[in-house]
């Protein structure tokens, strides 16, 4: 591609002898922030049967890293935080990920959202292509007045960047995690960014901004991602309900707590009453809210009968699914689907 740097490095020190400052920064000290120099920058991480390609566009400086697929240059990965706020996307395959003291799985299409001060390190990332954004903080708190504001007033995107921007945050630990319900259109809008940078035509800036618009309001839309904010600044006990919750929502709510206990290693007692304390919710309750959910956007998206509704997320009693719902959203299933067809 045009204005790429390709660089090829057999080993670590290789990497590490190289002395441009906007080259790939394996750090020494593993503990300092890593920078891009970049108010925005677009990583792919691509593994082929031959080598593995590690390629940063930035507005200023681009490069291309090949290693061979033998080679053990990526494995050398450390707990490290950012200067700028890191988004994590799945492409393909299935990534491990240590965020501070937990370890979490993301599959193809879903995707997190780092705050500056949150460590983490990928902890197996051997059978995924992954893409990375980096927000620095000048790209929000500059954006430009002739486009529209980057995020949706009160949206999750708004509250997370705004509480994280502010200077009461400077030790605030947290991230914001996005499973994929809808369609996914990450892979287009990165594709664009990276073309915009790799061909810098006149006014691409403009197409940077405009796919970023696209993406955020991807991001913030209830039927294509599941967001959730997880915070780490209190309590291990915080970050034991956030994997129990993350669970429920990955099974909509169809999951039985001898299930969690297991999968979690926690008690049935201790989920329970985690659960309870930190959402008001018995466990039973909240997955039923969950399920609830998942019924109003099948409702909203789909036009599958009622009944295959109810089935799939476990009322067996067509009756019952129909009292539930409708003392949810004081509405029946079917009166729900008629008003979200008009909107």
């Amino acid at each position: 591609m045009e204005n790429m740097t390709h660089l090829y490095f057999d080993s670590i020190d290789e990497m590490r002898d190289q002395t441009d400052s906007h080259g790939p920064n394996y750090l020494r000290d593993h503990t300092a922030e890593r920078d891009y120099f970049s108010p925005l920058s677009v990583v792919t991480s691509i593994h082929t049967p031959q080598e593995y390609l590690f390629s940063n566009y930035m507005d200023t400086w681009s490069f291309c890293v090949h290693t061979p697929a033998k080679s053990e240059f990526f494995h050398e990965t450390y707990m490290h935080k950012h200067n700028f706020f890191e988004l994590m996307y799945v492409q393909r395959g299935d990534v491990r990920v240590m965020i501070e003291e937990a370890e979490t799985a993301y599959t193809q299409g879903n995707l997190c959202l780092l705050n500056r001060n949150t460590m983490h390190r990928e902890t197996d990332m051997s059978n995924a292509d992954i893409v990375y954004i980096g927000i620095d903080p000048a790209l929000l708190t500059q954006w430009p007045k002739s486009f529209p504001p980057p995020f949706q007033y009160k949206s999750i995107l708004n509250q997370f960047f705004s509480d994280n921007l502010s200077e009461r945050a400077a030790y605030k630990k947290d991230y914001l995690d996005f499973t994929l319900l809808g369609t996914d259109t990450i892979p287009q809008l990165t594709q664009e960014l990276i073309h915009a940078f790799s061909v810098k035509r006149i006014g691409y800036q403009f197409d940077i901004y405009s796919s970023l618009l696209r993406l955020f309001a991807a991001l913030e839309s209830p039927d294509v991602y599941k967001a959730t904010h997880v915070s780490l600044g209190h309590s291990r006990e915080l970050m034991a309900v956030e994997q129990v919750k993350k669970l429920i929502e990955a099974q909509h709510g169809v999951i039985r707590r001898t299930e969690l206990a297991e999968a979690l290693n926690y008690s049935c007692e201790h989920i329970s009453r985690i659960i309870k304390r930190h959402t008001g919710y018995t466990l039973k309750a909240y997955c039923q809210k969950v399920q609830l959910a998942e019924a109003a956007r099948l409702l909203r998206n789909t036009e599958f009968p009622v009944s295959q509704i109810a089935a799939s997320l476990g009322y067996e009693n067509r009756t019952q699914f129909y009292k539930v719902f409708q003392r949810e959203y004081h509405l029946t299933p079917l009166e729900y689907r008629r008003h979200a067809s008009e909107d």
